[in-house]
């Protein structure tokens, strides 16, 4: 949950990613080598409500499912 007290403002548009998962790493043999993978770009929403500490946004682009709990950043351009 962001909000104004995190600087949230509203007509800001922020990019949404699926955390990466964390796998057994394929190439070794101990079952406790890991690799997390990359997240997952999900969509982009744009800010159209702001309160103390959440805010409400638009979804303008999806190209996944989003979920409760997804990343939010300024998008890469």
């Amino acid at each position: 949950n962001k909000g104004e007290q995190d600087g949230m403002e509203v007509g800001h548009v922020l990019a949404v990613y699926r955390a990466g998962e964390t796998i057994r790493d394929p190439v070794t043999e101990d079952p406790k080598d890991t690799v997390t993978l990359p997240d997952e770009h999900a969509g982009v929403v744009l800010v159209f409500r702001t309160f103390d500490r959440l805010s409400y946004a638009l979804v303008m682009e999806a190209s996944r499912p989003m979920h409760l709990y997804d990343k939010v950043r300024r998008p890469e351009r």
